[in-house]
């Protein structure tokens, strides 16, 4: 009975696991590690001049995941690729949403 349950069991909380990954249309992803942690990053335009829309979405598996530092660790890369698409120019946020306590989504705009 053990030998059935243990690979039932693997089974099971392997396909709990999986999930549909987001996209941006107009989007290619961009690979980002920061404290030992892989992202991906999608920004795509709005279609509103000066106006994009940001994911950042964790690429590795988060069991009991701590919203308050996934939002920190998912801006602290957002950070980064909304200077690098605002050229080193002022920004402003206008939508700021953490979805499943581990992916962000934003819409910004370059000034």
């Amino acid at each position: 009975m053990k030998r059935i349950l243990l690979p039932l069991s693997a089974a099971l909380l392997g396909l709990a696991a999986c999930n549909d990954k987001a996209s941006l249309d107009n989007s290619q992803v961009q690979y980002v590690t920061r404290e030992g942690r892989k992202f991906e990053v999608r920004v795509a335009p709005t279609g509103t001049p000066s106006e994009y829309r940001l994911m950042v979405v964790r690429a590795t598996l988060v069991i009991n995941p701590d919203p308050e530092l996934e939002r920190e660790r998912a801006w602290a890369v957002a950070r980064d690729v909304i200077q690098q698409t605002c050229k080193g120019g002022r920004s402003q946020v206008l939508e700021d949403n953490l979805v499943d306590n581990v992916n962000l989504f934003t819409r910004f705009r370059c000034l």
